[in-house]
């Protein structure tokens, strides 16, 4: 028999799960946005996204595979789906590619997603090759930001949401997933994440690195 403490963290650990999900639907509206509105991708690399939808689907699969709530990994579908349209978005507005990328890219990610559903991909890769793929993730835009000296049209908070789920989710994972290697997939994208959002409270963004210049 649990105790009470144990059945009040459990029921905090959903509670927070649950809000984690709901706010991931909208996570990267705000980006989004400021790509369309502004009509421009200047300095986004969409390197950094497409590394964190192949990890995404990677973790996402493994999860599914053995068996955990879904309510400690299913956010990353959404945010999937937000990832796959700023892909597109940079695509589009950086050469115009979109015609023939797009679906190519698109079929991709399905095929990837049907391999490790299926058990093609073993449960070890599922698991370990999301680290990897995190750095790659966040690496080329820190350092794209750094050489810079600006944030481009990267917005904050998408970021912030990010830095600020994925806190929640290392105490959710460690609450209801006893996976060590999960708990440590998820900790490097929130270490990289906490990164970018030091840059983008440091650095400026594009518009007043014009003004600037200017």
């Amino acid at each position: 028999m649990s105790s009470p403490d144990a059945d009040l963290t459990l029921l905090l650990s959903k509670a927070l799960s649950f809000a984690i999900i709901a706010g991931s639907v909208i996570m990267q509206a705000p980006q989004i946005y400021k790509i369309v509105s502004a009509r421009s991708a200047a300095g986004l690399t969409p390197l950094g996204w497409m590394s964190s939808v192949v990890a995404m689907t990677l973790t996402v699969s493994y999860n599914y595979r053995k068996g955990y709530p879904f309510s400690t990994y299913g956010e990353l579908i959404f945010i999937m789906v937000q990832l796959d349209i700023l892909i597109l978005l940079v695509v589009h507005f950086n050469d115009g590619g979109v015609a023939w990328k797009g679906p190519l890219g698109v079929a991709a990610h399905a095929a990837l997603l049907a391999a490790c559903l299926s058990g093609v991909v073993p449960d070890q890769a599922l698991v370990t090759m999301p680290m990897g793929l995190s750095c790659l993730s966040g690496t080329p835009q820190l350092v794209k930001n750094f050489r810079s000296g600006n944030t481009g049209q990267l917005a904050t908070l998408p970021v912030f949401f990010a830095v600020s789920g994925l806190s929640i989710r290392l105490f959710t994972t460690f609450a209801e997933v006893p996976d060590p290697m999960v708990l440590l997939s998820q900790a490097i994208p929130w270490f990289l994440n906490s990164l970018l959002l030091g840059q983008l409270l440091v650095l400026p963004g594009a518009g007043a690195a014009a003004k600037k210049s200017d």
